[in-house]
């Protein structure tokens, strides 16, 4: 806003100023009977830019392209923060999905850890399938608190994003 203000002010240059000055005075130690003691005077000044070598006009078009930079900086700002609040969307979304996909992933686990215990205790498979099973069971214990902690993340990267946060 101010860019184009003062684009207007530098369009302004190319009009005709007028300028006025006044004085007025007493001069107490002249005693000389052809010079008076009061004197007033009053100028006038008519300044038209004529022949000032485009100056203003090069001015006034720097002053625009100046105007038009600080529009197109701001226009990528607006589009910069809105494609990261999208990016941000994005990726909680895909945090919030992978939710479901560990969840499943840790039901999948227990379920054969639960076929692993039975196959042991009915002598059906070692000690190592049951370790097995139950290292599956951790590890998808880790997988999902791994994705609601990365959901936590994103969520708050986007609300970041969205202003809510600062």
């Amino acid at each position: 806003d101010a860019a184009i203000r003062f684009a207007e002010a530098e369009k302004d240059l190319a009009r005709p100023t007028v300028t006025v000055l006044g004085a007025a005075g007493f001069l107490p130690l002249i005693n000389s009977p052809g010079i008076a003691s009061r004197y007033e005077g009053v100028a006038l000044n008519l300044d038209f830019p004529v022949f000032n070598g485009h100056l203003f006009s090069a001015r006034r078009s720097a002053a625009v392209y100046r105007a038009n930079e600080a529009a197109q900086r701001l226009r990528d700002a607006q589009e910069r923060i809105a494609r990261d609040v999208r990016v941000a969307w994005a990726s909680a979304m895909n945090a919030f999905q992978r939710i479901d996909v560990t969840a499943q992933f840790l039901r999948q686990a227990a379920l054969a850890l639960d076929l692993a215990q039975g196959r042991y205790n009915l002598g059906l498979a070692s000690i190592v399938e049951l370790t097995q099973a139950q290292l599956n069971v951790t590890q998808a214990e880790i997988e999902n608190l791994s994705a609601k902690y990365d959901y936590q993340t994103q969520n708050a990267a986007l609300q970041y994003s969205a202003g809510v946060l600062r």
